[in-house]
Order: C-alpha cells, then sequence, then structure tokens
C-alpha cells in the first residue's frame, strides 16, 4: 500500500508502536517540507540517517496527547453526555476529493478517511 503513495503525504500523524522502514517513508512517501507528527510511542528505536531530514526538509516533532487513564476517561466522559465528533466519512479511495473539499472549505468540519481495503483489486 505505501508503494502506491509515492511522495504524496506532506503530514503524517504517527500513532503506531511497532517497527517500521523509516528510511522508504522520508524518501518515498514523504513530500518534500513534510511534517511528520509523533504521537504514538515505538517500542524500538526509530532509525534513519539525519541527512534524509535535510535533503528531504523534513521536520518530526511530537506530541502527548495524554495517558492512557486520560483517554480513557474522556472517552466515557463522551460516551456518557452523548458527545460525538462533527465529521464526514469518505473513503482512502476518495482521498483526492477529500483533499479537493478541505481546500474548497467545502469539508463539513473534518473529513475522516475510512478504510476501503475490502475494495481493492
Amino acid at each position: 500500500m505505501m508503494k502506491q503513495r509515492n511522495l504524496s503525504l506532506d503530514l503524517l500523524l504517527y500513532t503506531g508502536h511497532e517497527r517500521i522502514d523509516w528510511t522508504y517513508l522520508l524518501n518515498n512517501i514523504m513530500r518534500r517540507n513534510g511534517r511528520i507528527m509523533m504521537m504514538g510511542f515505538s517500542s524500538v528505536p526509530v532509525e534513519f540517517q539525519p541527512l534524509e531530514l535535510v535533503v528531504h526538509q523534513l521536520s518530526i516533532t511530537g506530541s502527548f496527547i495524554g495517558s492512557r487513564a486520560t483517554m480513557r476517561e474522556m472517552l466515557s466522559f463522551a460516551q456518557a453526555k452523548g458527545i460525538k465528533p462533527k465529521i464526514e466519512l469518505m473513503p482512502m479511495g476518495q482521498v483526492n476529493e477529500a483533499i479537493h473539499k478541505v481546500r474548497e472549505n467545502k469539508a463539513r468540519y473534518r473529513i475522516v478517511l475510512t478504510n476501503d481495503m475490502g475494495n481493492a483489486r
């Protein structure tokens, strides 16, 4: 799947916990001047050559979004109070249309892309 996304991402929210091929990601998936936001914590060291960041003008930042206990508490509160996000769902196969809607300010709040793997050929 990553090979189909050559140089297509300008922002990646990393929420994973496993080893990934960072060299491939930085050299083949991320666009020049792209940003990676680390929100997950890998159980193994993240490995890549710093030169890859410079050559592709990439930046990596991180964010604590809360502990697991805090997230569970927040989700329980939202469920108890009937709080739901205001989003528009679109299948990943329509990612270009979703980007167009966002750029044209026609997205209803936020667009969330859903996995459409069942439709893969």
